[in-house]
Formats: C-alpha cells, sequence, structure tokens
C-alpha cells in the first residue's frame, strides 16, 4: 500500500520547513499528490524522491527553475541523475562526505533490487538538508586569523542550533527571493519579502555586536559583493532587488 503523509509529517521527515514547501507547489515545483477533504495538501512516496531530487540539486548550486525545467524533461533519468550527482559530490569529499554516502546507499539499493528504499530516500533528503556547509577556507580569503578566531568565539557563545536555524531560514527566504525578483518593488508580497530580509539580517548582524570590528568587516564584504558566487551567498541580483523594495517603500 502507497504510503501518504499530512504536510507536517512530511515536513518533520525531510527538515524542509512547511513555508518552503508551500513555496514549492506555488511555483509548480512540488505539488502534492493530493488533497484531503479537508483542503490539506497530501504527498506521496514520489514526492518524497521529487523533493530529494530538489534539496540536492539545489545543494550543488541548481536555481529553483533550471530545477524544474529538469525533473520535467520527458527524458530525464533519476538514476543517471543521481550517478552524476555522485560524481560531483566524491570532488567535495572533504565536505560533503555525509551527503555522497547518502546518495551512494540510495542509488546502490536501487540498481540492486530495483525498488526504491524510501528510509535511503528520506536519509538522503535529510543528510542534504540538514548538513551545515563548511565555509573556512571561502572565509579565510576575507578575513584577517584574529578576525577568524572571533567566529569562532561567536560560534561557541551563539551555539550551533541557533547557527542552524539563521542558516536555515536564509536558504530558504533566499529561494523565495530568486524565484521573485521579477515582482513590482511596490508589490505586497515583495514588501513581505522585504521585511522578512531586513528582519533576518538584524537579527543574525545583532549577534556580531560585541566585536564592532568584525561586524564592519562583515558590512563591506557585501557591500562589495567579495561574496559573488560562492555557495550559499546571496547574489548581488538579491540585494539589488531588496534595496528596490525598499527604496519604493520610502517614496
Amino acid at each position: 500500500m502507497r504510503r501518504i503523509y499530512r504536510v507536517g509529517e512530511f515536513a518533520e521527515l525531510t527538515m524542509v520547513s512547511v513555508r518552503t514547501l508551500h513555496h514549492y507547489d506555488q511555483i509548480g515545483l512540488l505539488q502534492p499528490a493530493a488533497h484531503s477533504e479537508g483542503g490539506h495538501r497530501l504527498y506521496s512516496e514520489e514526492d518524497l524522491l521529487r523533493l530529494q531530487q530538489i534539496l540536492t540539486l539545489r545543494f550543488l548550486g541548481f536555481a529553483l527553475k533550471e530545477i524544474g525545467e529538469l525533473l520535467d524533461r520527458p527524458d530525464f533519468d533519476l538514476v543517471a541523475s543521481m550517478q552524476i550527482q555522485r560524481r560531483v559530490l566524491r570532488d567535495r569529499i572533504s565536505e560533503l562526505e555525509q551527503a555522497e554516502s547518502a546518495l551512494g546507499r540510495l542509488v546502490d539499493r536501487r540498481q540492486e533490487t530495483g525498488q526504491w528504499a524510501w528510509d535511503l530516500v528520506v536519509k538522503a533528503s535529510s543528510t542534504v538538508q540538514g548538513r551545515r556547509e563548511e565555509k573556512g577556507k571561502s572565509m579565510e580569503k576575507y578575513y584577517t586569523p584574529a578576525q577568524m578566531r572571533q567566529f569562532d568565539e561567536l560560534g561557541k557563545q551563539v551555539g550551533s542550533d541557533v547557527i542552524q536555524s539563521i542558516e536555515q531560514r536564509w536558504t530558504e527566504l533566499m529561494a523565495e527571493v530568486q524565484a521573485n525578483q521579477n515582482l513590482d518593488p511596490a508589490n505586497s508580497e515583495a514588501r513581505e519579502l522585504a521585511d522578512r530580509w531586513n528582519a533576518l539580517t538584524e537579527e543574525t548582524m545583532a549577534h556580531y555586536d560585541s566585536h564592532p570590528e568584525l561586524k564592519q568587516a562583515i558590512s563591506e564584504n557585501y557591500e562589495q559583493n567579495r561574496f559573488a558566487g560562492l555557495e550559499g551567498a546571496p547574489d548581488p541580483d538579491m540585494f539589488a532587488f531588496i534595496q528596490k523594495v525598499n527604496e519604493a517603500r520610502e517614496g
């Protein structure tokens, strides 16, 4: 019998927020298999597999639009896609060992049995989504050794749970902003995105109040777009969109 998940259960199982699932539904990237009589979204095991692919491809740097176009192609080969992803992940083995291992077990089981092992699909999804990216080597290009030590000190003070929560919310918010940059800056939905962006920026930067020089260095690096193109960092187009929305509000 095919397993069906309610949206809350699906979100908890895959470590993806209900808000993000709603966003993916709105843009047609991951639409639920059915709805209950009360209108609640219901997800199938096939939806679970599609979400695993979305999360992995996002992790590898694909835009949501590109992911949708790829997954919806008539000639899309799911097993071949996973094999390609494995090769990419091997190139990053020092950083992504857990994700590569999870995908490897998933593909191997499929090829051995001809069936999807849904517990391994869940494992692959949660591993990719829940793992914190290690950005130390990239950060060392833009911060002094003393500043890097301050990052370590602040990380211990703030705690891993708070850091992971902030990083997860940034990942989700950047995905939404990227998907909605064509909105009119005066649009209410655009203003809501900008409000969330401004509030999360303020919350993030407040943790650096005890280190004003480090806080200034972070601001300068973003203002000069030094992180452009780095995995997990917002691109200049996102900043430009938020600035336009803020300016439209002030005007």
